[in-house]
């Protein structure tokens, strides 16, 4: 009776033991299984984050460059704390791009109107063959051109906000003065869809913006000095300068008289130039004669 006692309570102790080892794999197998189940659920909140996080940034160029035009304020808040550039410089470089795509033909046909104008005092005549070559020219150095222009042209304009605001004893990096010039680029937009309008209207290329007030002179005074003295008083110009204005109070945390000086002087320059240039192409002209 003992020996069965005690073999019954040995049995019991081995049943136990592999009870026991049973339920160790069992409560293993489901700690691997949660282990692997929260890695997963991990791994795909991860890409969720990743998806919104690169949906935000995409949106917030967007709002930027939106806010820009009715909310100039905001934009520039966004900017001085994320400057980025990229987006609406692409935009900035398609406008000019798009234009001439769609006008081309009625960009040739100022050409070559400007060619025979020219010929007019030599008595050369202008055959079709002849025109191919210049035509050919300006179509390459049109599309290739024009954007590296866009970029060479906001750089400049930003050395000089940048070199303005140190002046003045701004903080600021130049990558935030790059990305709010090259954000108020955006409204450059409007400048090329109103050309495109009355090019595709007229039929040739207009010489004169029909938003400045040199389009209120006669056709007779185009290329005179006051022409080029009223062309930069343009609507689209002096709206890009009160957001620039905007733009320097906030993002370099410029006072209202130093942000009106640099904003002045920009335009005082980009007249100078203006006035120039055409008094360089009258004494050209007039030697030629």
């Amino acid at each position: 009776m003992e020996e069965t006692r005690m073999r019954d309570e040995e049995n019991k102790i081995d049943t136990n033991e592999v009870e026991e080892t049973t339920d160790m794999s069992n409560m293993n197998e489901m700690k691997d299984m949660n282990e692997t189940n929260e890695t997963n659920q991990m791994q795909d909140r991860n890409e969720l984050y990743e998806d919104e996080a690169i949906e935000g940034e995409t949106t917030s160029a967007i709002v930027k460059m939106a806010n820009i035009i009715f909310s100039p304020k905001e934009a520039f808040k966004a900017i001085k704390s994320k400057p980025n550039w990229l987006v609406p410089l692409l935009i900035t470089m398609l406008a000019p791009i798009v234009y001439y795509l769609v006008c081309w033909g009625q960009f040739e046909v100022t050409m070559i109107k400007e060619i025979e104008k020219q010929l007019e005092g030599s008595g050369q005549v202008m055959t079709e063959s002849m025109m191919e070559l210049p035509l050919t020219i300006a179509k390459v150095s049109t599309f290739v051109f024009t954007p590296i222009g866009v970029i060479i042209g906001m750089l400049v304009v930003a050395a000089y906000y940048f070199v303005a605001c140190k002046i003045a004893k701004s903080q600021v990096g130049f990558k935030k003065i790059f990305s709010m010039t090259v954000h108020i680029g955006i409204l450059s937009v409007f400048t090329w869809l109103i050309m495109m309008v009355m090019t595709l209207l007229a039929g040739e290329m207009p010489t004169v913006a029909v938003t400045s007030l040199s389009s209120l002179l006669p056709e007779s005074m185009n290329g005179s000095v006051l022409s080029a003295v009223l062309a930069p008083i343009e609507v689209i110009s002096l709206w890009s300068l009160y957001i620039t204005f905007v733009g320097l109070r906030i993002v370099a945390q410029l006072s209202k008289k130093a942000a009106t000086i640099t904003v002045g002087l920009s335009f005082l320059f980009g007249a100078s130039i203006s006035v120039i240039t055409v008094l360089l192409t009258n004494m050209a002209s007039s030697m030629q004669m």
